[in-house]
């Protein structure tokens, strides 16, 4: 079964977007297009925001992910609806 949040990672990386990572307290990641660096910000806490950018900066989705204590096809906890996101549904699930 594949892990949500990393699907919507990748994806987001494979169109040339960026994502910044908010831990509830600060970003650790701002617009990287590093998947370790992302991931790993993930997993460093309960939950995260992600903000995806395109490369003129605008903001094309956002999401809340959990890496730990659910399902895998769960960890995207909450997400924005948007052509993005459709296309995130359409190859995750």
């Amino acid at each position: 079964m594949k892990t949500a949040y990393v699907q919507f990672v990748k994806l987001a990386l494979r169109k040339g977007y960026t994502v910044s990572v908010f831990d509830g307290e600060e970003w650790q990641v701002k617009r990287s297009p590093s998947f370790n660096a992302i991931c790993e910000a993930i997993k460093s806490v309960e939950e995260a925001q992600l903000r995806v950018r395109d490369a003129e900066g605008k903001v094309v989705a956002w999401a809340l992910v959990s890496a730990f204590g659910l399902e895998p096809d769960e960890t995207v906890v909450d997400y924005s609806v948007n052509e993005f996101t459709k296309e995130f549904e359409d190859t995750c699930y």
